[in-house]
């Protein structure tokens, strides 16, 4: 009779690597487990992540420009003056986000669930909902234009 294979890979709960000025590109990593990992000055242009839990996550001095993303979870998230240049946002739960000083103009929202967003202190220059300017709306509304405000 064989003798069965014990070889059972088991992951180390407190095992500590760390990569300094080192390339790894075109490298793949699944099933891994980086919780609390930090990375600092790291190259990611062009890297993909599929089914990646980043919760509680901190994203600071980071540039995602053209980035997309789909399918994402982010509850609670908050955008503090960030730049979000051509960057695409698509099948997404974004319940109570909080986007502080970005930049979205030229921005689309297209297929949205808006209900009880609040805009405030914002420009609002050719804003359009459906097809409505919402600045001659709100002047309309208020008998004021935004520069006598």
């Amino acid at each position: 009779m064989s003798e069965i294979n014990n070889n059972i890979f088991e992951p180390a709960i407190d095992k500590k690597v760390e990569i300094s000025y080192d390339s790894l590109p075109n490298s793949t990593f699944e099933d891994v487990n980086l919780g609390g990992a930090k990375f600092s000055n790291v190259n990611l242009k062009g890297a993909h992540f599929d089914d990646v839990n980043m919760e509680e996550s901190v994203f600071n001095d980071i540039v995602m420009t053209g980035g997309t993303f789909t399918d994402m979870y982010m509850v609670n998230s908050k955008f503090l003056g960030v730049n979000m240049s051509n960057t695409r946002f698509g099948c997404s739960i974004m319940n109570n986000v909080e986007f502080r000083n970005p930049d979205l103009k030229n921005s689309q929202f297209v297929h949205c669930d808006l209900s009880n967003v609040e805009i405030n202190d914002c420009k609002i220059d050719g804003l359009k909902i459906n097809g409505i300017d919402i600045q001659k709306l709100i002047e309309q509304h208020t008998g004021k234009s935004a520069a006598e405000e």
